[in-house]
Formats: structure tokens, sequence, C-alpha cells
């Protein structure tokens, strides 16, 4: 591709994907969830990285001034630690994955427990238990053993029909 071509796509690219990214990426951080923004985030992400790229290689020599002024690899330096740290945190997501004793391995064993025990565990009766599940529209019947039975019989979320049980508490 010759420069003039570039010049010609290389700036609109970036102006319209950053503008993409900044628009999708606040309403993600004030968790609007409209159509399929995420997944465009995501995906076209990969638009700005290519935009950035051919915008870098066109001004190449302004771009590498940049490493030799003090207060410009500052704010380069800051950034890049900011990324490593951001790395190496866990997040929500793994701290919810957690370790086998943490929440995912609850979950596990209150969805695989029998539902008599289940009831127990929380302050119910059996038959108590499962007039809730039928009140919140699960068809609940004997040859269903577990939570895990109920959700999947009656093609729900485990963890949705999980905290169904126990929020009602």
């Amino acid at each position: 591709m010759d420069t003039t071509t570039l010049r010609r796509w290389a700036t609109p690219l970036t102006i319209g994907a950053f503008i993409l990214m900044a628009v999708t990426g606040i309403l993600m951080f004030f968790h609007v969830q409209l159509g399929i923004i995420k997944v465009a985030h995501e995906w076209l992400s990969w638009a700005m990285v290519i935009a950035v790229g051919l915008h870098v290689t066109l001004h190449w020599k302004t771009f590498n001034r940049y490493f030799t002024q003090k207060p410009a690899m500052a704010v380069i330096g800051l950034f890049i630690v900011i990324m490593v740290a951001s790395m190496l945190i866990p997040g929500k997501d793994e701290e919810r994955r957690g370790p086998p004793g943490g929440q995912m391995q609850v979950t596990k064993v209150l969805m695989a427990a029998p539902l008599d025990k289940l009831a127990g565990v929380t302050g119910k009766t059996l038959e108590g238990l499962q007039a809730q599940l039928q009140q919140q529209g699960l068809k609940v019947d004997a040859t269903m053993a577990s939570l895990g039975d109920v959700a999947q019989q009656n093609q729900r979320n485990p963890v949705e029909v999980l905290n169904g049980v126990i929020g009602a508490n």
C-alpha cells in the first residue's frame, strides 16, 4: 500500500475506531446493555489496533521522538505499570471462581444436595421448599432428587434457581 492511500485511510480509521471504543466502553462502564455493544467493543478493538498500527507507521519519526522525552516516557511507563498491575490483581470473576473452598464449590454442593437436606439448610420442610419452587414457576416432582435436577428439568439456570431458594429466606 502506498503512502498516499495509507494516509487517506489511517487517520479516519483511527478516529472511527476510537469513537466506537470510547462509546461502547463508556456504555459498558455504566452497565448499559444495548444490543451487542460488548461484542462490538471486544471484536472491533482489532480495528483500533490496526488503525493505530497504520497511524504509527505513517508518523514513525514523530512517534519515535516521544521515546526521547522524559515526560512522555513517564506517561508511557505509568500506563505500562497499570497494564501489568491489571493483569496481576485478581478481578471479581477470578475471585468468584476462587479456590476449591470458594463459592463455586459451595454452589455445586448445594445444587447436588438432596432436596430434603437443602430444605433443612434453608430452614424449610421438603414440602415448603417444593412449594416455594412451584411458586417460582418451576415444575417439581418426586423424580427430582436435587435442585440441579429441578433446574435441568425446567431448563433454567441452576444458579438462578439456587438464588431464588436462598434469596427468599
